[in-house]
């Protein structure tokens, strides 16, 4: 939703917490295993929090959950978030649109994502559509029913799956629905909504916002309409194309819904379609997130890792890409969630989206740190996520009133100059945060070797062409030689691969142990998939070796023998 006010430093201390609690008793079993952080089947191992004393292995912890059964196609999604008014406008009107992301399929093709998510694009009042009116019909304004058909259709054509956002937890109070029952409490629709008075003048929001009253899941009828909807947007035609066809829903805070609701709707979606993904907005710690997992949702957004990497939604330069918080907090998140959720679990890792200052921004347009992130979310298990313009370093903090999100939801940067074809135009204030000629666009960027965008493309793809990134098993290794340094091991039957990520602003020297992982004895040749530094090999449980300042290194460990 458009406004949060979930604290995020809370939410650090709340997932320590969390690992805290979920850390087994001590045993005086001589530990026999490697346990790694993210095993290849999804975040459903269950880790100890603390290692101990090397080279002694970890204990094998047998998950407490049943296994959740979730769409094998979303380990292998690259999710791409698309806010549609400001993406690409096919009819010169100055608005992004849905015919308008059809003809850019190519060049989100051409990037790599697999998967697209649209903010809403139902009937609304509003710009940003999270108040709905009608949620049988599009916004005009993005176009109609048929364009959306065409949208899906041609997206699957080039293996690329549509999420819409499902946003039931309120209504606008411009609804027909509200506007009947609004001081009429013998109005069929009274019971929907939740009221703070017998006359029904009063009534529950979304955090105070008196455009979105609540709807009342105690209501039988509104539990159906909306289900009903759901299963509508989903629905094919007899012969198998899409009628409307999507392939899952972005369910938009999920916190103010009860949990039978949820566990109603995925009852009724997936038997139409079983491969449907339901992936809910639940911000909030590890502890609350796992309850969306029992027989509700497939996936989430992972909240509190994102409260590791980027500090406050909300305030810029406490990100952990600026080299200030240790690495340490994101695994343990990881390591925690890892044991909270079930087997089969999926989640979404992210650097920014629509409430979230841009990436860009949290790193004070250091084009260096923002590949630094990149790199991080898309070597890292299980789903990254981008949001439109963060592969061309789009910047955007949230605004004082009026404006507020607009400015992290500014029109997509095409060209050089903030015109041409599709250029969306329906928000460009002189003090925006991207400008014409700033650098940052497709055209500037475009096959340029150097550049954020290439260096996505490049990321994405290299991700395609490895199993162990898409769904090994995540192993942090412990390093000495600098404190704003993080390396892992991403790992399956057929590769390993070794990530390493220097914050720090100086070159480091740094030494990695690799005693009590899975790496087996033997002599490793470093190949760099990611550019073209020679490394030494690896020859034994200790391995030393130069890095520059804020970079990203992915190397490729071969047996010698090889």
């Amino acid at each position: 939703m458009f406004k949060k006010y979930f604290r995020i430093g809370a939410a650090l201390l709340f997932s320590f917490l969390i690992l805290f609690a979920c850390t087994p008793a001590s045993t005086s079993t001589p530990p026999t295993t490697t346990q790694p952080i993210v095993s290849p089947s999804a975040v459903s191992v269950t880790p100890t929090s603390t290692r101990p004393a090397r080279p002694t292995r970890e204990p094998s912890v047998t998950p407490s959950k049943p296994p959740l059964t979730t769409p094998a196609w979303f380990n292998e999604a690259i999710l791409y978030e698309i806010f549609p008014r400001s993406f690409y406008d096919s009819n010169g009107d100055g608005i992004g649109d849905l015919k308008g992301i059809t003809q850019k399929l190519d060049y989100l093709q051409a990037l790599g994502v697999n998967a697209l998510w649209l903010t809403p694009i139902f009937a609304s009042p509003s710009y940003h559509g999270y108040d709905t009116t009608d949620y049988y019909k599009i916004n005009p304004e993005f176009g109609t029913e048929a364009e959306l058909v065409e949208l899906v259709r041609e997206a699957h054509r080039r293996h690329i799956r549509v999420l819409l956002d499902y946003v039931v937890a309120h209504t606008s109070d411009q609804h027909p629905f509200f506007k009947e029952a609004f001081g009429n409490p013998a109005s069929k629709y009274a019971e929907w909504y939740l009221w703070n008075n017998p006359a029904h003048t009063e009534y529950e929001t979304f955090f105070g916002v008196k455009e979105l009253p609540r709807v009342n899941y105690d209501s039988a009828d509104a539990q159906k309409y909306f289900i009903d909807v759901a299963k509508y947007w989903m629905q094919k035609t007899g012969d198998g194309d899409p009628k409307r066809g999507i392939d899952g829903y972005r369910a938009d805070y999920v916190l103010n819904v009860p949990h039978a609701y949820w566990k109603k709707l995925r009852a009724e979606v997936k038997a139409l379609n079983p491969e449907f993904l339901l992936l809910a907005e639940a911000w909030t710690g590890g502890l609350d997130i796992a309850r969306y997992y029992e027989n509700e949702f497939d996936a989430t957004f992972d909240f509190p890792s994102y409260g590791d990497l980027e500090g406050s939604n909300d305030r810029v330069g406490d990100s952990m890409l600026l080299g200030g918080n240790s690495g340490s907090l994101l695994f343990g998140t990881l390591s925690a969630e890892s044991r909270l959720f079930p087997p089969g679990a999926q989640s979404v890792h992210f650097l920014n989206n629509h409430d979230t200052d841009r990436v860009m921004s949290e790193v004070k347009g250091d084009r260096a740190r923002a590949k630094l992130g990149a790199t991080l979310l898309l070597t890292l298990p299980p789903t990254p996520m981008v949001y439109y313009g963060e592969e061309i370093g789009m910047t955007g903090t949230k605004a004082p009133a009026p404006d507020y999100d607009k400015t992290r939801r500014e029109p997509m940067d095409w060209y050089a100059a903030e015109s041409g074809a599709g250029m969306t135009n329906w928000y460009k204030p002189s003090g925006r945060n991207n400008q014409a000629g700033d650098g940052v666009s497709v055209e500037e960027e475009q096959g340029q070797a150097d550049s954020l965008l290439e260096h996505y493309r490049a990321l994405i793809k290299l991700r395609a062409g490895h199993s162990a990134l898409r769904a090994g098993a995540l192993e942090k290794l412990s390093l000495e030689g600098s404190s704003e340094a993080l390396a892992f091991l991403r790992t399956d039957a057929q590769e390993t691969l070794l990530v390493i990520l220097n914050f720090g602003a100086k070159p480091a020297s740094l030494t990695l142990d690799f005693s009590g992982t899975s790496l087996p004895d033997g002599i490793f040749r470093a190949m760099d998939l990611f550019g073209e530094k020679k490394f030494p090999d690896l020859e034994s449980t200790t391995y030393t070796l130069d890095v520059e300042p804020t970079a990203a290194y992915v190397l490729q460990l071969m047996p010698r023998s090889q």
